[in-house]
C-alpha cells in the first residue's frame, strides 16, 4: 500500500485567504483551526519580525538587570581583580545583552525545526517541508515572547528576574544561573501553552492526530529545554 503523501495533497486543495497578521491573534484562542488554514500556506516573514520586536523589546526592559548580574558574578569580580571596568564597558555590555539575547531567542525556532523535521520526516515518517515547520514554530514562539513581556513589570517591581508563573520562584534565592532553579523555571505556564499549541501546529502540518503532534513538540521543543538544563548543571560544576 502506498504511503499517504500530506504534502501532495494540501498542494491539491485549494489555497485559503490566510493572514498573517491575525494568526497571531489566532493563535492564541484557535490555535487549531489557525495551523489548519496555515498548513496550505504557511508564513515566516511576518512572525519572525514580530517575534523580533516582541523579544528586543523584552531585553530592552530588562538589560539594566541583566548587566548587573553580570556585573556582581564572582566569574566577573574574579577577572577583574579589584580593578574597575574600562571606559563605556557597562554601555558595551548593555547592547551586548540585549543584542545576544535576541539573537539567541530568534535562533530558538531555527533550532527547534530542525528537530522536528528530523523527528517528522525521518522517524516518525512523515512529510512536510522545513518552511512549514518554521512556521509553527514561530507562531508557538510568540506566546512566549508575550509571556516574557507580561512578566516585565514584575521583574522591574522585583528588580530580579527570578520571576514567572512557574515553581522556580520556590528555588529563586539560589540564583537564576542555578540548575535546580533553571529545570523548575521550565516548568513554566507560557512554556507549556507554547508546546501544546506547537504540537496541535505540527499535528496539522503532519496529518498526525493530536497525541503525536504533542510528542513531535515535546521531542523538539523538550529537548532544547533539557539540553539547557544540562549546559547550566555543567556550568556550574566549574
Amino acid at each position: 500500500m502506498e504511503q499517504f503523501d500530506t504534502t501532495a495533497a494540501r498542494s491539491l486543495q485549494p489555497t485559503a485567504n490566510v493572514s498573517s497578521l491575525k494568526g497571531l491573534l489566532e493563535v492564541f484562542y484557535q490555535p487549531a483551526n489557525w495551523f489548519q488554514k496555515l498548513s496550505q500556506s504557511p508564513k515566516v516573514f511576518v512572525p519572525y519580525v514580530v517575534l523580533a520586536i516582541l523579544t528586543f523589546t523584552f531585553f530592552y526592559f530588562v538589560a539594566d538587570i541583566l548587566v548587573k548580574m553580570q556585573l556582581e558574578s564572582p566569574q566577573l569580580q574574579e577577572q577583574l581583580q579589584g580593578q574597575n571596568l574600562p571606559p563605556n564597558a557597562v554601555e558595551m555590555m548593555w547592547w551586548s545583552t540585549i543584542a545576544g539575547g535576541s539573537f539567541v531567542m530568534l535562533l530558538a525556532p531555527l533550532v527547534a525545526g530542525m528537530l522536528a523535521l528530523f523527528w517528522g520526516n525521518i522517524v516518525f515518517a512523515g512529510k512536510a517541508t522545513f518552511k512549514e515547520i518554521l512556521s509553527v514554530m514561530l507562531y508557538g514562539e510568540i506566546i512566549y515572547a508575550v509571556g516574557n513581556l507580561l512578566m516585565v513589570p514584575l521583574v522591574l517591581i522585583k528588580k530580579s528576574m527570578a520571576v514567572g508563573i512557574n515553581p522556580g520562584i520556590l528555588v529563586a534565592d539560589r540564583g537564576i544561573q542555578d540548575p535546580l532553579f533553571i529545570a523548575l523555571s521550565k516548568i513554566d505556564l507560557f512554556i507549556i501553552w507554547e508546546i501544546i499549541v506547537i504540537g496541535i501546529g505540527l499535528s496539522a502540518i503532519y496529518n498526525f492526530d493530536r497525541n503525536k503532534g504533542l510528542g513531535l513538540s515535546v521531542l523538539s521543543m523538550g529537548l532544547m529545554t533539557l539540553l539547557g538544563i544540562a549546559g547550566a548543571f555543567i556550568g556550574s560544576l566549574f
